[in-house]
């Protein structure tokens, strides 16, 4: 009963309150409160008990808290942590403390509008000071209440100065981000104007001189005038060339560059611009080689800027490969990827040309002298092949040439160009062998274990040489026992203009047979009866054995040059084609100049391993090679020999 007396008589007084104002001095804000809202809370009654369990409550709370009288902000009650928080000494707690001495004016007038609206306050921030005059950032809650007989204020806050200062710090980089990013955007904006306003200049009085020099190439006949009217066309051509390259880089920094997909055969488009290229390699007296695969995925890419960018490396190979050197176009596919390598023998460069290769206007040493370019055009590649969702690679050293490659990702569902179920075969395997049931059986051998070959076969040793030229198998499988001509000759022949591997498979077992086919070019033996599994490891072995390692580059000692990935030799002026266990001699003697290497290393780096009989073996096949390279193959004065040892080579004058 006397609880409810007390509620009711805190009720009446409330209501009393509720319409008086609050304020100091002059201030007065009136509280209204709101259709059916409890504002303020009543901690009345005769007993002392309720306060000092409310304030037991108020001095376990985890924050700062304080009851604070309305009329003049006196503190009625506060608990320890709000004294450490605002630095109050413990001499000056009882000395009459008013919160209005801890916040700014503005601050308090606020919160009693916000008290005169909503009638409580949550999460208010405010600039507060401690008893020192140090200012930090509070978030106050303020909730209307009865305190002992009186209109009081609970007040709470937490310390968030650090996320202030975090927030404004935020802000500021924001601002600075957002100032540099205009910047940016401005200067991009204005050089993407200059550079069409520069295009725009530039070519409207190279348009008619174009087509002046076109009419004169057309109606000139003396020779002396005709010089110098290609020299004109040429030079127009160049700069136009140059103004376009200008543009597109320009367009690709700020993302207008626009691609112009469609479905192609990245074969065809290297065989297009080698047929392009021709006859400036043929001018400077290169040889322009391709090797390519019988097929690569179809990919989605604008068939003009990829054959800009082959082009264009192309063009750089030319121009920095001396004469008598060679180019060649390498293309293969590798994990979801198209890779397209261009090789060539040139001057090659250092570490610190090649970090800097692929940025505008960089120009490295070897152009020294040269005209014809702002050193925009790897730049512009390596823009174009990122568009793409590529990307573009350089391996190169001084005097041992350069490879500049790039690759251009394919669907995998995206099919092949023609012939899908022939072309999806990753190897091709060539049969030339009489016995039907033979064949039989190796297809079936390797269309169950080794499915990603493709098998060809022909009973006939002329079309074997024929299928050997026309379709580059990737390997021969050779019977020495042929209807129309001696196996033997069919082996000598595919010697002569390709060095593809070829395993023998013969009933023919006399020792001079094997050492004649391995000193005719065969890369190894086996005869009938054999085991299907040791025939299909041989095979793969001779694959494995064909590739050398991409990092391999040209080799050179005086005048011979051998191209590890192409078996072939340039000595005395001759281009000579090895087979592959002739390459890998070669390349074992050269790795070693000038050094003996024994007979076992030298079976290592062919074979993988010594074994017995290697020693006969790489007799046959030096005997060869001197043939190839010595003047007097009986007088040999470059493969020397080291009786019983093994081999070396001597640097030839």
């Amino acid at each position: 009963m006397r609880k409810e007396a007390g509620s009711k008589q805190a009720k009446e007084q409330t209501d009393k309150q509720m319409s008086r104002e609050l304020g100091r001095g002059s201030e007065k804000v009136k509280l209204q409160p709101k259709q059916g809202s409890k504002r303020h809370k009543h901690i009345t009654g005769d007993s002392d008990d309720l306060h000092e369990r409310f304030e037991r409550i108020l001095e376990a709370a985890p924050m700062p808290l304080a009851i604070s009288r309305i009329s003049d902000s006196a503190v009625l009650y506060a608990n320890e942590l709000l004294f450490q928080s605002l630095g109050i000494p413990s001499e000056a707690r009882n000395g009459g403390i008013r919160l209005d001495n801890y916040c700014s004016p503005d601050d308090r007038n606020e919160v009693v509008d916000i008290l005169r609206r909503e009638g409580f306050v949550r999460d208010f921030e405010v600039r507060a000071r401690k008893a020192d005059g140090t200012e930090f950032w509070a978030s106050a809650s303020i909730q209307p209440m009865i305190f002992k007989g009186e209109q009081a204020l609970l007040f709470g806050f937490s310390d968030v100065t650090k996320r202030k200062l975090a927030e404004s710090k935020l802000q500021e980089l924001y601002e600075q981000e957002r100032n540099l990013r205009q910047q940016i955007e401005s200067e991009m904006n204005r050089r993407v104007e200059f550079a069409r306003m520069l295009a725009h200049e530039l070519k409207t009085p190279l348009t008619p001189v174009l087509a002046s020099s076109e009419s004169l190439l057309a109606e000139i006949q003396d020779e002396r005038l005709l010089s110098l009217a290609r020299n004109i066309s040429r030079g127009a051509q160049n700069l136009n060339r140059i103004i376009d390259e200008l543009l597109d880089l320009a367009r690709g920094e700020v993302g207008i560059l626009d691609l112009n997909r469609e479905t192609i055969d990245i074969i065809q488009v290297l065989r297009d611009a080698a047929e392009s290229i021709a006859p400036l390699a043929m001018s400077k007296g290169l040889s322009l080689r391709l090797r390519l695969p019988p097929s690569l995925p179809l990919i989605q890419a604008d068939a003009a800027r990829v054959q800009q960018v082959v082009m264009n490396i192309l063009n750089n190979a030319i121009k920095f490969t001396p004469r008598d050197g060679e180019v060649k176009i390498v293309a293969s596919e590798r994990n979801g990827f198209v890779m397209i390598e261009v090789q060539d023998t040139g001057l090659g460069m250092s570490r610190d040309e090649q970090a800097r290769l692929f940025e505008p206007y960089q120009r490295t040493a070897r152009d020294k002298g040269r005209l014809g370019g702002l050193g925009l055009g790897l730049a512009l590649c390596k823009r174009l092949v990122e568009l793409h969702g590529g990307q573009v690679w350089v391996k190169s050293r001084p005097r041992r040439g350069s490879t500049f490659g790039f690759s251009l990702p394919f669907d995998k569902v995206g099919g092949f160009p023609s012939d899908t179920k022939r072309r999806e075969k990753l190897w091709k395997v060539l049969i030339i062998e009489d016995d039907r049931e033979i064949v039989d059986s190796v297809s079936l051998a390797l269309h169950k274990d080794w499915p990603e070959a493709e098998v060809m076969s022909t009973a006939m040793g002329e079309e074997g040489l024929d299928l050997v030229e026309a379709e580059t198998p990737t390997i021969v499988i050779l019977d020495l026992n042929l209807p129309d001509i001696n196996g033997f000759d069919v082996l000598r022949q595919i010697r002569s203009f390709s060095s593809v591997p070829v395993v023998v498979l013969t009933v023919r077992e006399a020792e001079e047979d094997v050492a004649r086919a391995l000193e005719w070019g065969a890369d190894d033996y086996m005869t009938k009866p054999f085991r299907k599994k040791e025939l299909l490891a041989r095979l793969k072995a001779q694959l494995r054995k064909q590739h050398f390692s991409d990092d391999e580059m040209p080799m050179f000692y005086g005048p011979l040059c051998f191209d590890p990935a192409t078996c072939q030799l340039r000595y005395g002026g001759r281009d000579l084609s090895l087979t592959i266990i002739e390459g890998r001699i070669i390349h074992c003697l050269l790795k070693h100049s000038g050094q003996v290497v024994t007979y076992s290393r030298l079976a290592e780096a062919v074979w993988g391993e010594d074994y017995g009989g290697a020693t006969v073996t790489l007799r046959s096949h030096i005997r060869r090679l001197r043939r190839k390279l010595e003047l007097d193959p009986s007088n040999p004065q470059l493969i020397m020999t080291k009786a019983g040892i093994g081999y070396s080579l001597v640097k030839p004058t």
